[in-house]
Formats: structure tokens, sequence, C-alpha cells
């Protein structure tokens, strides 16, 4: 059982950023969860502006400029920041560096699939993340393969290296906490 990375846990903002998707089947959001960045609603809301990282209710990964500048600080290439046009100390940070969700180890569960845009409604199981690759993440921050959760606020679950966790960690970011990505988990033990 070895340490690989961390996961990011990050609260609610309270907010959403696309309310109007709310309920609506996965084929006619497909692109807002794919392509969040080309839906950043110029008349967001941000109910809570504490955190130094946060997420919308629909999945919209909300960063203060701390954050931002630890991450281009740390020249974190994998990263890129787009401006919120109601807030000049806020960006949506999106991840570009994917791994891959070992599916039979963490035994994700599928519901809902429509053969229209080949997509599930609702996937269920993304912790503790399971990883198919159970070597140390390379330096870097890293987004899941598969979108966890139910219709347009389907989300990757964000992953960094443990030098980066440790890093993190060292910063304090309000909002945020970090889970440990193992090589093997106690659950999986048992069935052993």
């Amino acid at each position: 059982m070895a340490l690989i990375g961390y996961s990011l846990g990050i609260y609610d903002n309270k907010s959403y950023m696309n309310q109007n998707m709310y309920g609506v089947d996965i084929c006619n959001c497909i692109d807002h969860v794919k392509n969040r960045y080309l839906h950043l609603n110029p008349n967001f809301k941000l109910k809570n502006r504490r955190a130094d990282i946060s997420v919308t209710y629909d999945s919209f990964v909300i960063v203060s400029p701390r954050f931002k500048e630890f991450c281009t600080d740390n020249k974190y290439e994998s990263v890129s920041f787009y401006d919120l046009a109601n807030y000049k100390d806020r960006f949506y940070m999106e991840i570009f560096n994917v791994v891959s969700v070992d599916t039979k180890r963490r035994e994700i569960d599928y519901y809902e699939y429509n053969s229209v845009c080949n997509e599930y409604n609702e996937i269920i199981g993304a912790h503790p993340v399971c990883l198919i690759n159970k070597t140390p993440l390379e330096r870097g921050f890293y987004r899941t393969d598969i979108e966890f959760g139910r219709g347009y606020a389907k989300s990757s679950i964000e992953v960094v290296d443990v030098e980066t966790g440790k890093k993190l960690k060292a910063e304090n970011f309000k909002g945020l906490y970090l889970d440990e990505v193992l090589t093997e988990y106690d659950f999986e033990k048992v069935k052993k």
C-alpha cells in the first residue's frame, strides 16, 4: 500500500455557473461537461468568496489569485485559468493532464446509458480514487478520465503528485483538503 498522489477535495461555494442545465439529460449538456471553459456564464454570481479554491454545484472549479499564482510560480503547465466576467479576483481552473481510473478495482456504477451520445447520465464511485497506473504520479495536476456525478454536474476528480500535494498542504489553501491516492486500499484487502 504505497502513496502515489493525492486527490483534491474541494468544498462547494454554494453557487451555480449554469443553473438552467439542472436536470437536463446528459446528451443535451455533454458539451458543458466536456468543455466547461466554453460555458462561463457572464452573469455568474459567486455566493461564497472566502475560499482559495471552491467548486460550483455544476462542477466549475473557481480559484483565487493566490491559488493561480501558486500554480504559475511552480510552472504547472497542465493547468489553465480563465477570467470570470464579474470577478477580477477569481478564475475558472481547467486541468488538461489525464489519468485513467481502474474501474474494476473501484467497482464503479453506471446508470441510465444514452446511446444517442454514448454516455451515462450518472456515474458513481469516485472515492477513493483507484488509478490503473500504480506508480507515483509525475509532477503536476491531473484529472480522471471519467466524469463522476449526474448530468451537467458530472466532473472528473482532480489529482496531484505527492510533492505537489505536500506543497498544497503547506500553503494551507482555504476550501481544499487532500485525500491519499494509494496503490491499494483496505477495502481491497478484505476482498482477497
